[in-house]
């Protein structure tokens, strides 16, 4: 199978593998521990902290591990909504956040949540951030990095320090970010989120940087009693080494970036009726966001899957269908319309044959769909 769902999860690099089994078997030992066993895994827990936190560009005693993105979004938002210091009361969010983001901002902040708007591409605009910041003074503005459907660049970066001006709480969800582009400037950030199966690292383990401490999970006092529990040290270990194996394959050479545009160019070629969504503006290079013509994205993902690539109709979470509806609407889709999107991501393992493929596989699977409605009468979107 050509893998194209790497912005759900990539696959662990080999070294990752043997790093998990190696502390497993060797620093299986709680690092709360006092005696020497558990202080030597005490040791390699710190050195993990310190070497991602000084990778990233940022004090390692503000990085707290956790066992990923969603958590840490959750945990930050949810400190924030519960600290009586702070005078603002809204929280400021783009329409187009992850789940663990948006979600999280309603439940917590009810009523007293204002929306970024984004235009057509899916772009955040600054001056709308600054509007907005000007005018309901948030106690929090949480804006992710990349999206992780579209694959668009949002201005993380100067909402950050628009933020530091107005002394607002700045949340960046960095989960798309991490693995595929530079990671200075994230200091920027009040704090800032990321998970290790993103960039070729074991799932349920991820990051929390924060220039505060943020205590979420109440009992035991690990983590500088930010996070109860003992610390899962070979999954950290894991990400240890896929952090290290992604850092030395950066930055991106332009020829992989060429292989996607390729597709695009041929892809629109070959299927009247594609639009890429944020075409126009920056975009992860290993993302390629797709509204297809005449069908369902799942009837293409079912084709595509028999044909042998494996590609999503977007975010991999539980509420799938309803987050295509929400960023549809957000950047002025219909619903129907919404039910045509399906993401092509790659990873550094995605060669250029697989991505020209790609593009005839969708031809083929486009020929299939009409020769099936044909077939039985049904009619499709």
């Amino acid at each position: 199978m050509a893998y194209f769902d790497n912005n759900s999860t990539t696959r662990p690099f080999p070294e990752v593998l043997d790093a998990v089994r190696s502390a497993s078997d060797s620093l299986w030992a709680n690092p709360s521990s006092p005696h020497r066993v558990g202080s030597q895994v005490r040791v390699r827990l710190e050195q993990a902290r310190e070497e991602i936190g000084h990778s990233m560009g940022v004090d390692p005693a503000g990085l707290t591990f956790t066992s990923g993105a969603t958590e840490s979004n959750n945990a930050v938002l949810g400190w924030l909504a519960n600290r009586k210091s702070l005078s603002g009361e809204t929280a400021l969010v783009s329409r187009i956040e992850h789940p663990s983001v948006l979600e999280t901002a309603r439940h917590l902040f009810a009523n007293r949540i204002e929306y970024i708007p984004v235009n057509q591409d899916g772009l955040v605009e600054m001056g709308k951030v600054e509007e907005l910041c000007k005018q309901k003074r948030p106690t929090i503005v949480s804006l992710l990095a990349a999206h992780n459907e579209t694959g668009v660049l949002q201005p993380w970066k100067e909402v950050a320090q628009l933020c530091q001006e107005y002394g607002i709480w700045f949340h960046c969800d960095a989960t798309q970010w991490m693995g595929k582009l530079d990671p200075q400037g994230f200091d920027l950030c009040s704090s800032f989120s990321f998970s290790a199966h993103k960039f070729g690292g074991p799932k349920g383990v991820g990051g929390m940087f924060s220039h505060e401490p943020v205590s979420w999970i109440r009992g035991g006092g690990q983590e500088k009693e930010q996070r109860g529990g003992t610390e899962n040290l070979p999954a950290i270990e894991g990400m240890r080494i896929a952090w290290r194996q992604t850092c030395n394959k950066l930055p991106i050479k332009q020829d992989v970036v060429a292989w996607k545009e390729n597709f695009e160019s041929q892809i629109k070629q070959d299927l009247p009726g594609v639009r890429i969504i944020g075409e126009k503006v920056a975009r992860l290079w290993n993302t390629s966001f797709l509204m297809l013509p005449d069908f369902d994205n799942l009837g293409w993902v079912c084709k595509l899957d028999k044909l042998g690539y494996s590609l999503s109709t977007g975010s991999a979470c539980s509420t799938a269908r309803k987050e295509a509806s929400e960023l549809a609407g957000a950047i002025g889709l219909s619903y129907e319309n919404g039910g045509r999107l399906l993401r092509v991501s790659s990873w550094l393992n995605t060669n250029e044959l697989e991505w020209t493929n790609l593009a005839g596989a969708l031809v083929q699977a486009h020929a299939e769909l009409v020769e099936d409605r044909d077939q039985s009468g049904v009619v499709t979107l």
